[in-house]
């Protein structure tokens, strides 16, 4: 369906089976960027097809055209602080999270991008929701409406396929938008600052849900469009204030803001408590007292929805976060699930709450930490949260004994193979360098040894293989394919034995590599070029304990 018009807000939240606990139930892994990255997001970069020789009735519609991509720098961009250069709104989520994703950029042209997430809405729940915070920002150059610079959100059903209009909006570039501002940096542009919305997801228990975001700029190519969007890590119905403590004369009742209208009712009676986003009852109702709030959207911004609550007193309980050899985030949501969505959490190194944990985020000791829970009517509860960080065992090594070429050393019999852990071979102590064939190492060093357990905590040790060179070493023949394997020609010496030059000649006696420098491996090219298949000549010069020295074979180019 295409509706004209400035805005085109749906935001259908289909009235939910009453959920009077409030509890809080957690979301989907990283929806809301927490982790830093694009994991579990979908990206897609693309156009939207140019428009401006148009058919004599006014139609033809620009098509965005979008292709699966990883995210694209400039255009999907994780930001986690400053200011929107155009309307200096602060670029910092109202939910207080560590990151929000830009979606398109001021640059000019036809770019369109998109991202989406795709979720199962769990079926053992009563009520369930998602969050989201957005903000845009649009030059308006008076197009069209389907010409303009847009910003689009869809929710999906992918168990049947269907789009829900219910779920969905679209803003496009337009005088009069509500909500919106003229940039003081630049009157052609429009910005509208961070603004929430709930999507119900409470009808759709058990099914697959797609959230997708699509920015684009104008079909014409000269003016852009952006939005800034962010997800809350909570997945309950957002009505807060319905804890009370034991000693309150009052408590405050508040739900998500952006409606026309708000209704406070007592469900037993529909008796009508109050017409506002918030609701204060003194005295506090006895507990249990159910209260729903119908939510009225501005005309033809929506549709109209209802959310219960009922009121409680205050209890708490806290996951045990399990045994890692990972640094611990005991802020997790899933430690809350049960609890109340009106408890807000900080967190101590003492039961008395007096000395705050720097990085809750990132416990890196064993210990009882405390984690306070404080509803927004001021009571609160405080629950110890035993932390335990284990250790690996070291990798103990046995050296090898020394061997002289060309025996080779077997790394995988220096230590005792524990079990539940796996084993690599690396040249350097950071690990990044892997070392081919640890059971056959044919030239001494010191490698390292890195044991990994299925959480994927991990250590090494290091490993010293001494091999002996009595004299010189050229091999006879090598394969410069790439493949990693005996792809150089390599020439062993002991450190007695100085090397000046090397030379190395076809059949016709042409030099085809020389070097004074022995660890500059030939690579079986002459220049730039390859040399073909076939036996080769070398000649070196040098110098040892006995006095100058020259030697000279073949080597077979294997190709």
């Amino acid at each position: 369906m295409q509706l004209k018009g400035a805005l085109l807000f749906i935001v259908c939240f289909l009235n939910v089976l009453a959920c009077y606990g409030q509890i809080v139930t957690e979301c989907p892994r990283n929806i809301g960027f927490e982790l830093g990255s694009f994991v579990n997001w979908e990206c897609s970069a693309g156009e939207i097809s140019g428009t401006g020789n148009r058919f004599p009735d006014g139609t033809w519609p620009p098509l965005i055209n979008l292709f699966n991509t990883s995210p694209v720098g400039g255009t999907h961009t994780l930001i986690r602080s400053g200011t929107d250069p155009f309307g200096g709104f602060p670029l910092k989520s109202p939910n207080g999270s560590n990151y929000v994703v830009k979606l398109g950029n001021e640059i000019n042209g036809r770019g369109a991008e998109s991202i989406s997430y795709t979720l199962d809405v769990p079926s053992n729940v009563e009520a369930y929701s998602v969050v989201f915070n957005y903000a845009v920002v649009f030059e308006d150059p008076g197009h069209a409406h389907e010409e303009q610079p847009k910003f689009t959100a869809k929710v999906i059903d992918l168990s049947t396929n269907t789009f829900t209009e219910c779920g969905s909006f679209e803003f496009v570039a337009q005088g009069g938008l509500p909500g919106f501002h003229v940039s003081p940096i630049a009157d052609s542009v429009l910005y509208k600052p961070w603004s929430p919305v709930m999507v119900n997801l409470s009808n759709y228990l058990g099914h697959k849900i797609r959230l997708e975001f699509t920015t684009n700029d104008c079909s014409r190519g000269r003016h852009f469009g952006y939005a800034y969007i962010d997800f809350n890590e909570n997945c309950s119905i957002p009505v807060i204030g319905n804890v009370t403590c034991p000693d309150n004369n009052s408590v405050t009742l508040e739900v998500i803001s952006g409606f026309s209208q708000y209704r406070w009712y007592e469900l037993e009676t529909h008796t009508t408590l109050g017409t506002s986003e918030q609701l204060t009852l003194s005295p506090v109702p006895p507990v249990g007292t159910r209260i729903a709030v119908e939510l009225v959207p501005y005309d033809g911004l929506g549709c109209t929805q209802t959310l219960y609550t009922s009121i409680s007193d205050i209890s708490m309980s806290y996951g045990i976060p399990p045994e890692s050899c990972h640094p611990v985030d005991i802020t997790q949501s899933s430690f809350t699930i049960g609890n109340s969505s009106d408890l807000g959490y900080s967190y101590w190194k003492d039961a008395a709450a007096t000395l705050p944990v720097p990085d809750p985020k990132r416990i890196t000791q064993s210990g009882t930490y405390y984690v306070k829970g404080t509803s927004s009517s001021g009571c609160s509860v405080i629950l110890p949260v035993p932390v335990v960080i284990t250790s690996l065992p070291p990798i103990v090594v046995m050296p090898p004994p020394p061997v002289i070429y060309p025996v080779t050393v077997d790394l995988s019999t220096t230590f005792i193979h524990e079990p539940g852990f796996t084993y690599s071979y690396w040249k350097d102590l950071y690990t990044t360098v892997p070392l081919n064939n640890p059971e056959r190492v044919r030239l001494g060093g010191t490698f390292y040894i890195k044991g990994e357990n299925a959480e994927g905590c991990f250590v090494s040790s290091p490993v010293t293989a001494t091999v002996i060179i009595e004299d010189i070493v050229v091999p006879n023949a090598f394969t410069p394919n790439g493949d990693g394997v005996n792809d150089v020609f390599t020439i062993l010496f002991n450190s007695g034995i100085n090397i000046k030059n090397l030379r190395i000649f076809n059949r016709w006696g042409e030099v085809v590599y020389e070097t004074v420098d022995i660890t500059r491996y030939w690579t079986g090219f002459k220049e730039n070029a390859s040399v073909p298949a076939g036996v080769y000549y070398w000649m070196l010069e040098g110098m040892e304990k006995s006095g100058s020295f020259r030697r000279s074979g073949y080597v077979t180019v294997i190709r």
